[in-house]
């Protein structure tokens, strides 16, 4: 039996994915009057939640609903199924509870082979973040937020590597900038440098880039977060992701290794 404080090794994500569960209804054969009649069945269908997941994913739906599916090997744990999904179960009952409202549904467990996969949702990204202790901002698309976070990406870059060529401003763009170039000492055209402005580039699915200025902030949300996990948009479209992420087969992917961003449709 695993214990309860490696909170069911959470998967980071707190674990989380849960059965609905697989009820069939099989009618007996029925004999009468020395007449008898065939057996009949009828199978209620499961709810699929889970899906094709092979890694930790959440789906967002266009109200901003999360499913998240946790995909956790076992092989080195001893565990039953049915206590693991007790205790999922318990600790739902107990967040809910604690909040006062039913924010977190248990949906489904699934076993294959030494892999769980589980699903739960989460009625916002807030009760998300707040089950599971991680850190994902859904948010309106703002190309001034995703040009923060580059320039900030782009400065700890420029420090860990302090003799890398530095980049120069020619005299047109020192001018468009407001700046003239016969006045002006070379810190100051330093200064001018590291002041100038840092444009995210994003990347599509197929490869193709485009601005961050170019992204259009009235329909389209983003996704930022140093978590690594996959992302999919259950009524939308991922449209664009910076270079901690990548789109492949409708479904976005972030390295973990910085703060990707993850631009999306949801159909709203």
């Amino acid at each position: 039996m695993m214990k309860k404080n490696r909170r069911v090794k959470r998967i980071r994500f707190r674990i989380q994915f849960f059965t609905l569960f697989l009820a069939a209804l099989i009618s007996v054969s029925l004999v009468g009057c020395g007449k008898e009649e065939e057996a009949t069945s009828e199978v209620i269908v499961e709810q699929e939640y889970i899906g094709k997941a092979a890694t930790n994913t959440i789906r967002i739906d266009r109200n901003g609903k999360i499913t998240e599916i946790a995909v956790e090997d076992y092989s080195d744990v001893q565990y039953n199924l049915k206590d693991l999904e007790k205790y999922i179960r318990d600790e739902v009952k107990a967040y809910n509870r604690e909040k006062g409202i039913d924010k977190v549904s248990f949906l489904q467990i699934r076993e294959e082979g030494t892999v769980v996969k589980t699903a739960i949702s989460y009625t916002d990204m807030e009760a998300f973040n707040d089950f599971n202790r991680m850190d994902v901002k859904l948010s309106v698309y703002s190309a001034e937020t995703a040009n923060r976070i580059a320039a900030e990406e782009e400065k700890q870059r420029a420090q860990a590597n302090p003799d890398e060529e530095k980049h120069e401003l020619s005299e047109a763009e020192l001018a468009e900038a407001g700046y003239d170039p016969s006045m002006m000492e070379e810190d100051d055209i330093q200064a001018a440098v590291e002041e100038k402005a840092v444009v995210a580039v994003f990347s599509d699915g197929n490869g193709n880039t485009v601005n961050s200025d170019a992204i259009s902030a009235n329909e389209n949300m983003m996704i930022i977060t140093k978590e690594k996990l996959a992302v999919e948009a259950s009524d939308g479209k991922l449209l664009y992701t910076n270079s901690h992420a990548v789109i492949s087969e409708g479904i976005a992917r972030t390295d973990g290794e910085g703060e990707a961003i993850v631009v999306l449709f949801l159909g709203i």
